[in-house]
C-alpha cells in the first residue's frame, strides 16, 4: 500500500512500507522507488505517495520464463492462480491472447477462425478458470444438409473469445455460421443462387466469403475476410481469411472453401486447406491455433476446426 501523499509522515511509516533493519535511517532507502535519489541529499518528503514495488506472480498451464517475464500457455482447460496481484509501482497487469476454437468445414464453405482477442488487463490475486474452446465438427456424411459446427469459446479473466462459425452446405437452410470469424458461404444446388458467408465479431475476427455454384467461400480469419468462391477463377473455392501474429505464431485463420477441381483453396494461420472434387482431401484446422476446418466434396467432406489456446504473460520481477 502506498504511503500517504500529504500530511505527517515518519521514518517508521517508511520502514513499514519498505522494510529494512533497525535502527532505521533514511540512507538505507536510497533508490527504493521511482523518484527517490540513489545518493546525496534525501528527505522524508520525497517519500510521499511512494510504494514498495510488488509484481504479479501466478501458477498454472505450461510456463516459460525469459528475463523479467513469465508466460503461461494453456492448451486445454485449467487454472491460472494469481498468488500476487502486484501493484502499479511494480506490475499489476497481464497481457493476454485468447483464441477460441475454429469452426468446422462442410461440403462447401470453409470454417471460420476462432475469435482472437489480444490486450492487457489489470489483475488481482485469485484463482481463475481458463476455458480453451474445442474445434467445431466437420461434416463428412450429410454435408449437403448440415453446416459445419461452430467452435467453442475460450475465456479467462472475464474476457471471452467466441468460437468460429461453421462452413455452409449446399442448401440455404444450412447456411454459414456466425462467430468470432464467420464460416464460408454455400449455394443452392437447384437455383444456382449463392449465399453470403457468416459474420464475424468486430475486434475478434472477420466475415466468411460468399459461396457460388460449384465453389465454396473461404472461412473468415482473425486478420482478414474469407475469399469469395470463384474469386480465384471459375469453380475454385475461396481461400481462408488471413491470421494474426502474436507470441511466435499465426493463429485464427479461416479454412478454405471447396473447389470443383483439384485446385485446392488454402487455409491460413492454422486454417485447413479446402479439398477438390475428389482429391486432394481437405484438412482440419491445426490444434491450438483456432484455425477453421477445410471443406470438401463427397466422402472427403468438411474437416473439424482447430482447438483454441490461451496465453498469459506478465512481468514478475
Amino acid at each position: 500500500m502506498a504511503l500517504q501523499s500529504s500530511g505527517a509522515i515518519s521514518l517508521n511509516d517508511i520502514a513499514d512500507e519498505f522494510g529494512g533493519s533497525t535502527p532505521h535511517s533514511l540512507s538505507e532507502y536510497y533508490g527504493v522507488a521511482s523518484g527517490i535519489p540513489s545518493s546525496g541529499t534525501i528527505s522524508i518528503s520525497q517519500f510521499y505517495g511512494k510504494a514498495n514495488a510488488a509484481y504479479v506472480y501466478a501458477t498454472g498451464g505450461s510456463v516459460s520464463q525469459s528475463g523479467n517475464y513469465r508466460t503461461h500457455y494453456f492448451y486445454s482447460n485449467g487454472y491460472f492462480n494469481i498468488t500476487n496481484g502486484g501493484n502499479s509501482a511494480g506490475s499489476n497487469t497481464v497481457t493476454y491472447l485468447i483464441v477460441a476454437g475454429g469452426g468446422g468445414g462442410s461440403g462447401i464453405g470453409g470454417g471460420g477462425g476462432g475469435g482472437y482477442r489480444y490486450g492487457s488487463t489489470t489483475v488481482s490475486a485469485g484463482n481463475n478458470y481458463v476455458y480453451v474452446g474445442g474445434g467445431g465438427a466437420g461434416r463428412t456424411s450429410t454435408y449437403y444438409y448440415q453446416a459445419g459446427g461452430n467452435g467453442g469459446n475460450s475465456s479467462v479473466l472475464g474476457i471471452t473469445s467466441t468460437g468460429g462459425g461453421g462452413g455452409a452446405s449446399t442448401e440455404p437452410s444450412y447456411g454459414a455460421g456466425n462467430g468470432g470469424s464467420g464460416g464460408g458461404g454455400g449455394f443452392d444446388s437447384y437455383t444456382a443462387t449463392y449465399y453470403s458467408g457468416g459474420s464475424g465479431i468486430s475486434g475478434q475476427g472477420n466475415s466468411g466469403g460468399s459461396g457460388r455454384r460449384l465453389a465454396g467461400g473461404g472461412g473468415g480469419g482473425s486478420n482478414g475476410s474469407g475469399q469469395n468462391g470463384f474469386a480465384r477463377g471459375n469453380n475454385l473455392g475461396g481461400n481462408g481469411g488471413s491470421a494474426r501474429y502474436h507470441f511466435g505464431g499465426y493463429r485464427g485463420g479461416g479454412g478454405g472453401g471447396t473447389s470443383w477441381t483439384t485446385n485446392i483453396a488454402s487455409g491460413s494461420g492454422g486454417g485447413g486447406n479446402g479439398g477438390g472434387l475428389s482429391s486432394p482431401p481437405p484438412y482440419p484446422g491445426s490444434s491450438n491455433t483456432g484455425g477453421g476446418g477445410g471443406s470438401g466434396w463427397n466422402g472427403s467432406a468438411g474437416r473439424a476446426g482447430g482447438s483454441g489456446i490461451v496465453i498469459l504473460q506478465y512481468r514478475f520481477q
